[in-house]
């Protein structure tokens, strides 16, 4: 058998659905493959850009929780997907992108004389879980498996692989591992539970962070089950939201809102699950968290690495929170009082544009793609999910241009929920040349794209900074309406913030991908108003 049907066969094994990627001269024979051995099994999707391959792909892992796969070139093709493998590494998303390579004879050679030469192996060092480079035929299996092994086990992460040509067209004995299952961590002694579990006891008005270790470990019925035994206040970091319900009263939502900073000045501990304290959910870790800290984690390497603990916990997440509920005590009646009053405070606050009409349209279990712009950070704090893996940001290295072609993902993984992409005009401009993917394949996302004329974050934080002085962040755009009908996609403009919802409405009944440009250039205020780092007071009036 071929090489390149070996790679689709090991696919197929590991429970590929898809691939998203673009043919070139390196990879045409495993796309051959593809082809021959994939099809109606593995389904194909063509970018229109490399750098929309593994964010699609990241949409689609995001949304369904499988690995989402890439097939580039090398050299281009690889370095403008590997925007999408840095989101894929900061962020803990199983993303797997596959190149084509020249042929084996020319290893030897200066990769920088070689079409399409990059060194690859080098080059996605720093952010991937396993890289690997197909020697021979009977590689291919043994580098697919350890790459979805790499990817699934632990905190996930991405993996590149390199198939050279002539391994490619060569022939050898089809071996094909069986599916890569991510691994149970054990749970940790009886004693060493209980006296975790005693620790937290012994606090008056603990508090609980939460990371997306809980949600890779499919634990959230677990905990769900600790805290509303506890009734202790939970707050999520930012690649962990939707896995507490964001509309229970013990939720505070994420750790750089008010609640939480309310919410703290009352705790007397804190208990983190699952979380990597990244600079973003801690503002570069000046974030003061209650003292003591206990920490509960898979990976034995993140226990105090950010933050010292008092005690602490290693092991599988579900069977950990489970035994830790049979040994906490029932209930923590001081809380009740404050967190009701920091919540009505929290709630009585002028809401935001467009946020509640968008929640108020969506069903519950629909996928929010937010794209980073002024609205789109309010959307932690202020647009509730009560799942994990219906809200998808790129939360640790924030890729502009991230959303549009997450939600093409998304909406592939997850046929039957709705999908929104939720944008600025700068980072959907980004990734507008994919609605002609989306309108190919009849990809029936919506993205809202708000058209305010300029990068209103930085405008005004150069604003603030600089004594008013701004260099560059007004923009002129095309007309997004005619842009979508350009592509055969559906267009709408929303001119008055009153007729948004009814847009909306329509929409998510069209067939077909439609964008809807709501303009806002005379809101200027009103946006830079939501933004956390440019507020002046922590909450709007009411």
């Amino acid at each position: 058998m071929k090489g390149g049907d070996i790679i689709i066969e090991c696919l197929k094994a590991q429970g590929v659905r898809c691939i998203f990627g673009m043919p070139g001269t390196q990879n045409l024979h495993i796309y051959d493959s593809l082809l021959r051995c994939g099809e109606g099994l593995i389904n194909h999707y063509l970018v229109r850009h490399e750098f929309a391959a593994t964010k699609m792909a990241d949409g689609f892992s995001r949304s369904t929780g499988e690995v989402g796969v890439a097939l580039t070139v090398p050299g281009p093709g690889a370095s403008n997907a590997s925007t999408g493998i840095l989101e894929a590494f900061t962020d803990c998303v199983p993303v797997l992108l596959i190149t084509g390579q020249h042929e084996l004879r020319f290893y030897e050679k200066d990769s920088s004389k070689m079409f399409h030469g990059l060194d690859q192996m080098k080059f996605f060092e720093p952010i991937t879980k396993y890289r690997g480079k197909a020697g021979s035929v009977e590689e291919i299996p043994i580098l697919i498996e350890n790459a979805f092994k790499a990817m699934l086990n632990g905190r996930p992460g991405p993996a590149v692989l390199e198939f050279p040509m002539d391994i490619v067209k060569g022939n050898g004995n089809l071996f094909v591992p069986g599916k890569v299952r991510r691994s149970i961590g054990r749970c940790p002694s009886s004693k060493d539970v209980s006296s975790v579990a005693g620790k937290i006891n012994s606090f008056r008005s603990p508090i609980f962070v939460v990371g997306s270790s809980v949600i890779h470990s499919n634990a959230k019925k677990e905990l769900k089950e600790l805290i509303e035994k506890i009734q202790a206040p939970v707050a999520v970091t930012r690649c962990a939201k939707g896995v507490f319900d964001e509309n229970h009263k013990l939720s505070l939502r994420g750790t750089n809102g008010f609640m939480f900073r309310q919410a703290a000045e009352f705790a007397d501990a804190t208990v983190a699950i699952g979380c990597r304290f990244t600079s973003l959910d801690t503002e570069n870790w000046k974030l003061q968290l209650p003292q003591p800290i206990v920490q509960i984690d898979e990976d034995a390497n993140e226990i105090g690495r950010e933050y010292p603990c008092e005690a602490s916990l290693v092991g599988g997440l579900k069977s950990i929170l489970t035994a830790l509920t049979e040994e906490i005590e029932q209930g923590k009646a001081c809380w009740k009082q404050p967190l009701e009053k920091i919540r009505a405070e929290f709630f009585k606050q002028r809401p935001l544009p467009l946020l509640d009409e968008i929640r108020q349209v969506l069903p519950a279990e629909s996928i929010l793609c937010v794209d980073v712009h002024s609205l789109g950070y309010s959307t932690f704090d202020e647009y509730p999910v009560d799942q994990p893996r219906n809200y998808l940001y790129p939360c640790i290295g924030v890729s502009l241009g991230y959303a549009y072609p997450a939600s093409i993902g998304a909406k592939i993984g997850c046929p039957d929920k709705p999908v929104v992409c939720f944008s600025g005009d700068g980072g959907f401009l980004m990734g507008s040349s994919e609605i002609a993917t989306a309108v190919k394949y009849g990809v029936n996302v919506i993205g809202i794209v708000i058209n305010d004329g300029a990068l209103t974050s930085i405008k005004a934080s150069q604003q603030k900074a600089f004594r008013g002085r701004t260099i560059d962040t007004n923009m002129i755009n095309p007309d997004f309406v005619e842009l979508a009908k350009s592509f055969g996609a559906k267009g709408k403009r929303v001119k008055s913030l009153d007729k948004f919802k009814k847009v909306l409405e329509e929409a998510l009944v069209n067939q077909g991908p439609t964008i809807i440009e709501v303009l806002m250039e005379d809101n200027e205020t009103q946006l830079v108003d939501s933004i956390n780092w440019l507020k002046s007071n922590p909450l709007r009036s009411p």
